[in-house]
């Protein structure tokens, strides 16, 4: 890009040149054209042919106009650098005085083409060992600090002009980018170009410009606002820059940026406002490229939405996506972690996350050398507080995950408004954990999670079946009667809670304690974290005041001292009614062994009262 910015400014020069040569040359159009190719070969070997018509004007400038010009590099088989048409204006007056003011340049049907630098090679540390990264890491810290010294040492940008142009027009422009080594070709088209009072002392500068990017989808872009540069310190001040990208999202998005970027070092402050359909967001953002972090940000949304990451591009999109394509099974994206520099303060109204809605979302992190340090995770959930802590750590082969927080009080009808079963539960759950897992894949990560978690609900209501029904059919059995009053749909528990341990890729649920008016559960239970499939076991221990549901529930002490057994297992996505059974033939075997202890016990006291008394008879009595 640079060797054809020089190839353009030679032009200008040359062109230039020939109009105050011109003056002596008698209007030679051939000799104008003869001295601007003289002028560009000698500076860069380059051919300049011009096919097409070339005129000149006096008034109100002096001024030059040409069409079909091309220029073409050595050793290439096509020109470089098209023009189809152009007109170079020069101010007269400052002529005669030895110095050279242009007026205006004009140019329409513009194609360069430019064979791209190769890049600097990127590292793939998908491969590396843990030493190796190490080492990788002490590498890049050490050249991005080289580099920094060396581009503070820089001089100033060389300019062969004093660059004063009143006005500058483009149109039509095409560049494109070859690519030598994956023999591909970018194309820009700069449809409109329009600036003026061009200079490097800081004055104002105007600019609209309009360019499209070419693909399945168009990417539009317009920037309209005002430019200072600054020649000696290469300091360009942005004001009010506004910026509409069309094309890469539903909605044109819309920035406005104020802010200033040394072009030596490599750094800008910018102040951002962004519009995306119903999101808005203000903020800063300083970039440095050869400091740490890299990117420091901070912004705050009232809307935070996965199209976002369309702006990133298509696979970041489709990452984003709720229900993208993914097995779990896939290497986690660590190398792509490691490139990433950053640190970020975000504050959001509302965030959305597939099915889940977050507000008043607070996120404090940093990102450097692959781990991703949340310091700072709070928000509204659900009616919920959450207040969590994380740490990922990808910085060797084996990623390592480290988290601690909690929900207080989420209310669970609306959390799984969009469950598979949204209408299983309602409530509010407290949950409070500690983890933490390793792994290469997001299943292993997932499988290796240990750690406490603890469970307390209030006011649970189990939908769709009722815990009593169900137990009070096993009791009327015990009665051998039938039951004849009507029994909610639903389950009202006084409370649930659970001391929750995660291994192996299961939360063992020991205990698990569940109450109701006339009944207590407790028991144990285990959840597949990637199946989500469950078993548990409870143990019931029924109240007196069963009977007050039906008075076919009546329980007498031989059930009292009975635990009626409880076996649940299914799905979280499948139907609770389905979930648990009563052991009725074990709660009859229970009954039959109590009755029979009952008996003995009476029959055994019986006797040992009759054997008492008899020995009482058998005593001599005193004299």
């Amino acid at each position: 890009m640079s060797r054809t910015l020089s190839i353009v400014a030679a032009v200008l020069v040359a062109a230039v040149l020939a109009i105050y040569l011109l003056l002596t040359q008698f209007l030679d159009k051939d000799k104008v054209i003869e001295l601007a190719a003289a002028a560009i070969k000698e500076q860069n070997g380059a051919t300049l042919t011009v096919d097409g018509d070339l005129s000149l004007s006096f008034f109100p400038v002096l001024g030059v106009a040409f069409s079909e010009a091309a220029i073409t590099l050595p050793d290439k088989k096509q020109p470089d650098l098209e023009i189809g048409e152009a007109r170079i204006g020069v101010r007269l007056a400052p002529l005669f005085s030895g110095s050279v003011e242009v007026d205006s340049i004009a140019v329409n049907q513009l194609t360069a083409r430019i064979e791209s630098a190769p890049e600097e090679d990127r590292v793939d540390t998908s491969g590396f060992t843990d030493a190796e990264l190490e080492a990788y890491y002490a590498q890049r810290r050490k050249a991005k600090q080289q580099a920094g010294e060396s581009a503070g040492a820089e001089a100033a940008l060389a300019v062969p002009l004093a660059l004063s142009v009143s006005s500058l027009q483009v149109k039509n422009a095409r560049i494109e980018s070859y690519d030598p080594v994956a023999k591909t070709t970018s194309i820009v088209e700069l449809l409109a170009l329009d600036a003026s009072d061009l200079n490097l002392d800081g004055k104002p500068i105007p600019i609209a410009l309009q360019l499209r990017i070419p693909g399945e989808q168009d990417i539009d872009v317009a920037v309209a606002g005002e430019l200072q540069v600054q020649q000696e310190t290469e300091q360009i001040d942005f004001r009010e820059l506004a910026v509409t990208v069309t094309g890469a999202t539903a909605e044109p998005l819309r920035v406005k940026a104020s802010g200033s970027a040394l072009l030596a070092r490599q750094t800008a402050d910018l102040n951002l406002s962004l519009k995306l359909a119903d999101m808005q967001g203000e903020g800063r953002v300083h970039y440095a490229s050869f400091e740490s972090p890299q990117i420091d940000a901070d912004l705050k949304l009232n809307v935070l939405d996965p199209v976002l990451f369309a702006l990133a591009g298509p696979e970041a999109a489709a990452a984003a996506e709720p229900g993208s394509a993914s097995t779990g099974d896939e290497p986690l994206p660590l190398d792509a972690l490691r490139t990433i520099d950053t640190r970020a303060r975000l504050q959001v109204s509302t965030a959305r996350f597939g099915e889940y809605e977050l507000t008043d979302l607070v996120a404090r992190l940093r990102a450097v050398e692959g781990v991703v340090t949340l310091s700072t995770l709070t928000a509204n959930i659900y009616n919920g507080k959450l207040d969590a802590r994380a740490v990922f750590n990808g910085r060797h082969n084996t990623a390592v995950l480290e988290t601690s927080g909690g929900v207080q009080n989420l209310d669970l009808a609306a959390a799984m408004a969009n469950a598979a079963s949204p209408d299983m539960l309602s409530g509010s759950a407290t949950v409070n954990w500690e983890l933490n897992g390793r792994g290469r894949t997001a299943n292993e990560l997932v499988e290796a999670l240990q750690g406490p978690i603890k469970l307390h609900t209030d006011n649970i209501v189990l939908h769709g079946t009722s815990v009593e029904h169900m137990l009070c059919r096993a009791v009327a059995l015990t009665n051998q009667e039938a039951l004849t009053a009507t029994f909610p749909a639903n389950t009202q528990f006084t409370e649930v809670s659970a001391d929750i341990q995660l291994k192996d890729g299961r939360a063992a649920l020991r205990p698990l304690r569940a109450n109701l008016e006339h009944l207590k559960l407790t028991g144990t239970g285990d959840l597949n974290l990637l199946a989500q499939d469950f078993s548990a076991t409870f143990k019931a221990k029924l109240s007196p005041t069963l009977e007050e549901l039906d008075k076919a529930c009546r329980v007498s002490k031989r059930l009292t001292a009975i635990d009626f057994p409880v076996n649940c297992k299914g799905s979280l996505a499948g139907e609770p009614v389905d979930w648990c059974k009563v052991d009725t033939e074990e709660i009859l075997r229970g009954a039959v062994v109590n009755e029979g202890r009952r008996k003995l016990e009476k029959e055994a006291g019986k006797l040992l009262n009759k054997f008492f008394n008899n020995q009482e008879a058998a005593e001599p009595k005193p004299n």
